[in-house]
């Protein structure tokens, strides 16, 4: 019971890690900035686009890889706006998983070093109440 709590305590202070970086922070406002800025690029170089709701809802879709294709782009411009906002949300989702996975292994290598202090901390304090046991 006293490890599943540790390592509910050790998820919760992950999380918290997590919201609390300044780098995860700054690319995911950096990711909504773009969304609306390249939502609006695309809006506004795309005929067939009715609203700028629509441009916006195209540049989530696209620079999360989803893609669902309902709205594509016809005009060049328009193409060259979505290829370099595939290439930008490219580069920002994996800066995003390298960022998450770089927390997950510290938080990982710091506390299973925490558990094996905590094992061997068990160990001595065992030795030292034989050794007093024999020495009374």
């Amino acid at each position: 019971m006293r490890r599943e709590l540790t390592r509910i305590r050790n998820l919760i202070g992950l999380l918290e890690t997590l919201f609390n970086s300044r780098r995860l922070r700054t690319i995911l406002a950096a990711l909504i900035f773009f969304i609306f800025l390249f939502g609006y690029l695309f809006y506004v170089s795309e005929p067939d686009v009715r609203n700028l709701g629509d441009g916006i809802w195209w540049a989530l879709v696209t620079i999360t890889t989803v893609g669902y294709g309902d709205i594509t782009p016809v005009t060049t411009l328009g193409r060259v706006v979505a290829s370099s906002l595939m290439l930008l949300g490219l580069g920002l989702i994996a800066t995003i998983t390298a960022i998450v996975s770089a927390k997950f292994i510290q938080n990982f290598v710091d506390h299973h070093t925490n558990d094996d202090v905590l094992e061997k901390l068990d160990e001595m304090q065992l030795e030292l109440d034989d050794i007093k046991k024999k020495l009374q």
